[in-house]
């Protein structure tokens, strides 16, 4: 995708806040009539700001990315206020080409090859967020300055400009929304004031409306018969369980930390999720395939409290070293999506 590295968490109100207060210090009011620079201490902060609107916030839009003569379209969707980072960009013109984030896992989807590829534990994160390299050689390579407000995708913006100290790397201008602190636009300059590349939104819906089922490929259920690795189609796997099942009222702590899913026999199959208050864990078992001898309700297996039922024709166990209202309570609460 011609190096498009949107990299895109953390949900620390006390940051927010405070890059929040930054930006109205210097940017609200009228038009500033020409620039003024920051500390190493303030960009740093500002900047930080923008990483972390980059990866929490939730927004949708569709951005253009222009390096020399080449163009490129593509959309993303980003949810960023959940327990877990999801992201879909796809792109719009030329060949179909669809990548999707969890955490810091990728799959890239090509579907006229019919290949998905997968990369793992893909930390760093660019435009609309910033990068970790990016924040670390702020202070020692470049000095930060504060300028106009300009109006960029329907947002009024403020623009910063990244001034190089030294002669080994370029000008960066970034503009960046008021209200949230999210990055919409991105340019780079040669010393000769020669663009070299520009990123930026053409139209950007920012908050609420964003839902984890936005960000799960349209090509994820024929993906499975695609040319792939194992790494993708485990993760490929694990996202058709978490579509299929959830809890929807775990005990208080529980949070779900695994799921797989698994083929028995022809189209039987097996998808355990695994819930965990980060000292006791309690696994949920879903079986297809016929259950000979099944018995609901209540038992105790050793130190095991077992609890199963029938839900949608599927057998249900959950079992756990907890007591028994735990593992009831998860029972009752599992649904099929």
């Amino acid at each position: 995708m011609n190096k498009i590295d949107i990299r895109v968490k953390r949900s620390s109100e006390h940051i927010y806040v405070l890059g929040l207060i930054l930006f109205a210090t210097f940017f609200c009011g009228p038009a500033l009539s020409q620039s003024i620079k920051l500390s190493q201490h303030d960009a740093l902060d500002a900047l930080q700001q923008v990483a972390h609107s980059g990866r929490s916030l939730n927004y949708t839009g569709v951005f253009v990315l222009q390096k020399g003569d080449h163009f490129e379209t593509c959309k993303i969707i980003h949810h960023g206020s959940g327990s877990q980072e999801l992201e879909k960009i796809e792109r719009l013109d030329g060949d179909p080409l669809e990548i999707t984030r969890v955490n810091d896992n990728i799959l890239v989807y090509v579907p006229s090859d019919k290949v998905v590829k997968s990369k793992l534990g893909v930390e760093e994160r660019s435009f609309p967020s910033l990068t970790q390299n990016q924040l670390l050689t702020v202070g020692e390579n470049y000095d930060v300055y504060v300028g106009d407000i300009d109006r960029i995708a329907g947002r009024f913006a403020t623009h910063i400009t990244l001034l190089p100290k030294d002669k080994l790397r370029y000008r960066h201008e970034l503009w960046i929304d008021q209200k949230t602190g999210l990055q919409i636009k991105a340019q780079m300059y040669t010393d000769r004031n020669e663009l070299v590349e520009q990123i930026m939104f053409t139209e950007i819906n920012i908050g609420n409306h964003v839902t984890p089922a936005m960000t799960r490929s349209r090509y994820e259920a024929n993906a499975l018969g695609w040319k792939m690795d194992r790494d993708a189609r485990k993760q490929i796997k694990t996202a058709a369980s978490e579509r299929l099942w959830a809890v929807n009222r775990p005990p208080s702590g529980f949070k779900q930390v695994m799921q797989l899913q698994k083929q028995t026999n022809g189209a039987e199959s097996r998808v355990q999720l695994v819930f965990s208050d980060g000292f006791a864990a309690v696994s949920i078992f879903i079986d297809s395939r016929r259950n000979n001898g099944f018995r609901a309700g209540l038992a105790r297996e050793g130190s095991l409290n077992v609890y199963r039922r029938v839900l949608d024709d599927q057998f249900v166990t959950v079992l756990g070293d907890v007591p028994a209202d735990t593992v009831k309570q998860i029972g009752d609460s599992l649904v099929k999506k």
